[in-house]
């Protein structure tokens, strides 16, 4: 009985742990994309899951909620994947003219195979520019593993403004509601361009390397502030000679000593990239297992143990991710800067091969880290 409070304690405290540290994480990716009018359909606590509890936000379209996968977390940000089919532009004004299509009108207007015509209207739909239409009458419901076979406009106010962009305004006159038809006063380029603009892809270097950025850093600062608090409020307790001593330093103080703190945990996560310090740094790593059992040890002992490790465990998280590793955020901002260099964005291939390099790594990790966690907590 008390190995099983002990498990049951280790899932309850480490999925709440790491659940809230992703939430802060996709919170930064989030607030970002909206500062630079990215839109974003979906802000979720948990792994993607056709049962979720959710609500919509009437002044940023985005759907908030949770799954009952809390292993994660992630922001839904438009136009995060290349685009390149030179008939996007007059698909997106086909739908636009006729309010609702489905996949074989698309088939037939363009002479492309299905094939094409579900990665044209996908691709719009990625954009936060149409959605897909589930028609119940066919059995077809949100969440289900493959695309519906009917497409259509999102609701506009009269500048063609979705729920998802800043400022719209459905009660102007000119506006017209989801799946209604609607003729477009510019060159269906010129309309995909504006519809560009309000996607990731649409942004610049710095906006899109900043939104990148943000997830990491928010963990980073989060941190800084939990630990310094923490610090400055309930002190840090040790032993001085065989005496107890708690160490109440001021907040600025504090600060310097979780900045300190924040050097040593960059300086040991860029380890883990150095071959001759990879094995050393993972010997001493640790999966969601040991950081589980560390959490439930550390709410046993008090509220100071659980921040500090709650702040250990987000540093960890923000260095990690900033590690030029596809497909963490480092490994994009990677991805950015040498498509700056070439002039050119790499091709899906490269990149789809970068991220399985990525993905090979950190099973790796993942292993040994598990490895570690077994020795050190089952095995004693």
């Amino acid at each position: 009985m008390l190995v099983v409070l002990k498990t049951l304690s280790a899932v309850f405290w480490g999925l709440l742990v790491l659940s809230v540290l992703v939430f802060i994480h996709e919170g930064g990716h989030f607030l970002s994309a909206r500062i630079f009018g990215m839109r974003v359909t979906e802000f979720f606590l948990g792994l993607p899951s056709r049962w979720r509890i959710s609500r919509k936000s009437d002044r940023y379209g985005t759907e908030f909620g949770a799954t009952p996968i809390l292993l994660g977390g992630y922001t839904r940000i438009c136009g995060m994947d290349g685009e390149g089919d030179e008939l996007l532009a007059d698909a997106l004004a086909f739908v636009q003219r006729k309010g609702r299509v489905n996949i074989s009108e698309v088939r037939e207007e363009f002479s492309c195979d299905e094939e094409r015509a579900y990665g044209l209207m996908s691709a719009l739909a990625d954009w936060g520019s149409i959605r897909p239409y589930y028609n119940p009458e066919l059995g077809e419901y949100p969440g289900q593993s493959n695309w519906p076979e009917a497409y259509e406009t999102l609701a506009r106010d009269d500048r063609y403004l979705t729920e998802y962009d800043r400022d719209h305004d459905f009660s102007r006159p000119g506006s017209t509601g989801d799946g209604e038809p609607r003729e477009i006063d510019m060159s269906p380029a010129e309309f995909l361009d504006q519809e560009r603009s309000h996607t990731y892809l649409g942004c610049s270097f710095i906006p899109r390397v900043l939104t990148l950025l943000a997830g990491p850093a928010v963990n980073v600062i989060f941190a800084i502030l939990v630990v310094s608090l923490t610090l400055s409020i309930f002190g840090m307790t040790y032993t001085d000679n065989g005496q107890t001593t708690t160490w109440h330093p001021d907040f600025l103080t504090a600060i310097r000593f979780a900045f300190s703190y924040a050097a040593a945990v960059a300086k040991f996560a860029s380890s883990l990239i150095i071959p001759t310090h990879t094995m050393q740094v993972l010997e001493s790593s640790s999966s969601v297992v040991g950081i589980s059992v560390m959490a439930s040890e550390a709410a046993a002992t008090g509220p100071v143990d659980l921040s500090l490790l709650v702040a250990s465990v987000s540093m960890s998280l923000g260095f990690m991710n900033l590690l030029p590793i596809p497909p963490l955020d480092g490994g994009k901002i990677l991805i950015e800067i040498i498509q700056l260099i070439i002039g050119r964005p790499l091709s899906t291939r490269v990149q789809t091969i970068m991220s399985y390099v990525g993905i090979a790594f950190f099973i790796f990790i993942f292993v040994v880290a598990l490895r570690n966690d077994i020795l050190r907590f089952v095995l004693g």
